[in-house]
């Protein structure tokens, strides 16, 4: 897995100078156009070797970085509000969300988000929330005998009791690209039903797995709409103003970033890096990964 650190270091690296190249000659002026970012995070724990995760020290200094340099987290109902009402968010809104049900968004990320008083939202496949089966890109590391457990059912209440919203990511965390029409649509539909009766109110956002441009189409983002949802996320890169699809919604995919690069980052002085999320561009990181053994899943 040093192979894991070294991408890591490498990653940081190119995004500093993108960031540090546009930053310093000044192009960043459309702040009226990014209204709204959006953060993405995963595991947040401190085992090791461990893909796609942020260590629980540097959780709590991001966090605490947030509100340093002026963003202001903001809950989903307000985000919701704003693309269905036109309700103004604060200035330097961000939304905090955690991707499929890791048990240690509870353990971990949930007291450091009380303690700051952030709302946040956690995206759950509910095909994982019951018994001890890992999600499909977690069985290579539980053959190396590190677990990442997933929440179940009954923790889900103790989640939105703590200020995460739980919603929608899906049954079986499979990229709805991959699957028929009809299967598709099980996914999509099915995951809100379910959740919807467990948690006694509406689902209202959707996340779509993996969701680069290549992992789902216009199709799925109708799909989506006709089941109900409000919300869509992607996991392309990027911020989102007032004129962008409330069911493409951008985000910025959170790592293990020093604080100059976390701020390069959330003032879109990286945002030329979201090359990686086009169809071309995820299909070469993909292979990219695959040559190094480093790829998530």
């Amino acid at each position: 897995m040093r192979a894991d650190r070294a991408k890591q270091l490498l990653k940081n690296g190119v995004y500093r100078a993108i960031g540090e190249t546009v930053s310093g000659a000044g192009a960043l002026d459309r702040e009226a156009e990014r209204t709204l970012r959006v953060l993405m995070y995963h595991k947040v724990n401190d085992l090791r070797p461990n893909p796609t995760t942020v260590p629980t020290a540097i959780f709590a200094e991001q966090m605490a970085f947030l509100g340093e340099l002026g963003y202001t987290p903001v809950s989903l109902d307000l985000v919701r509000a704003h693309y269905l009402e036109g309700t103004p968010l604060p200035q330097g809104a961000v939304l905090i969300t955690f991707d499929d049900g890791y048990r240690d968004n509870l353990l971990n990320a949930l007291p450091v988000l009380q303690r700051h008083g952030y709302p946040a939202v956690i995206f759950v496949p509910i095909g994982f929330l019951d018994g001890n089966r890992p999600l499909p890109h977690e069985e290579a590391l539980r053959a190396l005998g590190v677990h990442n457990e997933t929440i179940s059912w009954d923790e889900l209440a103790e989640l939105e009791a703590g200020g995460i919203r739980v919603e929608s990511h899906g049954i079986g965390h499979r990229p709805v690209s991959e699957l028929e029409p009809a299967e598709a649509t099980r996914e999509i539909a099915l995951s809100k039903l379910r959740l919807e009766e467990r948690l006694g109110r509406t689902v209202d956002a959707y996340a779509f797995v993996k969701g680069s441009l290549a992992d789902y189409r216009p199709e799925h983002v109708s799909i989506v709409q006709q089941a109900g949802y409000t919300l869509g996320f992607t996991s392309v890169s990027g911020a989102n103003g007032p004129s962008t699809h409330r069911y493409r919604l951008r985000r910025y995919n959170v790592e293990p970033y020093p604080r100059r690069t976390f701020e390069l980052v959330l003032s879109g002085a990286c945002d030329l890096i979201s090359v990686k999320d086009t169809v071309p561009g995820t299909y070469a990181r993909r292979a990219f990964n695959k040559v190094l053994g480093t790829a998530t899943g």
